[in-house]
């Protein structure tokens, strides 16, 4: 296939929080008595967000932790869940840029690619600011945020209004599985799976870094220059 368009997610693909969310709430959950890995949460709440493609009154699709939990077969009681909500809340966090995003989207833009962003991003607008933080929006010719189109991945209709000739030219890459390489396959878009937390064993083909996707683009001819 040869690639005319690449299109990347952002959270977990080009910027992430430290700690990260579901390591916090597995902290929680063991000083409660729960043992429940980082990844074991990642996985059901990515399953949860597999299945939604409507967004919630937040503008994405992040379920509930009450949702986790009950994906994941924990009863905790209503002040467990606070705490784990408290815990999740008041812990600090930074956001940061992974060292190959930069290097990535520069490599992108010279061989005279369209580049999109499409994220599930909140109604609170932190998606557009981190874009202008980490000096990103430059790089990309059109950015869609599920809070102000109404629509989230998985839906392939988000991926049509990122996208709307083309597709089968076209790439997508994000962190999770059940809502950005199905979203992009469904939507006539090839996806490829960004996996920098290695929270997918049991899926072939993913990738590690950007500079892997890259390659990707390079090899076997398939950007038309």
């Amino acid at each position: 296939m040869k690639i005319k368009t690449v299109s990347l997610d952002l959270g977990d693909t080009l910027i992430y929080n430290e700690p990260w969310g579901y390591q916090v709430i597995s902290d929680a959950l063991k000083d409660l008595g729960y043992k429940v890995s980082a990844k074991e949460l990642f996985r059901a709440s990515a399953k949860i967000r597999g299945s939604k493609v409507k967004p919630n009154p937040n503008g994405n699709n992040t379920p509930s932790l009450e949702e986790i939990f009950r994906e994941l077969g924990l009863s905790l009681s209503e002040d467990e869940v606070r705490l784990v909500e408290e815990r999740k809340k008041n812990t600090e966090k930074e956001v940061f840029i992974y060292d190959d995003v930069i290097e990535f989207l520069e490599a992108v833009k010279s061989l005279g690619l369209t580049t999109v962003l499409i994220s599930n991003a909140a109604i609170n607008g932190k998606g557009k600011k981190y874009l202008e933080d980490f000096g990103l929006k430059k790089y990309f010719d059109r950015t869609i945020f599920s809070f102000e189109v109404g629509r989230v991945k998985p839906d392939p209709e988000i991926f049509k209004l990122a996208i709307p000739e083309g597709r089968d030219k076209a790439i997508h890459v994000g962190d999770i599985y059940e809502v950005d390489v199905l979203g992009a396959l469904n939507a006539g878009l090839k996806g490829v799976l960004l996996d920098r937390r290695r929270a997918y064993d049991d899926i072939d083909g993913r990738l590690f870094s950007l500079r892997d996707l890259l390659d990707l683009i390079e090899s076997e001819e398939a950007v038309v220059k």
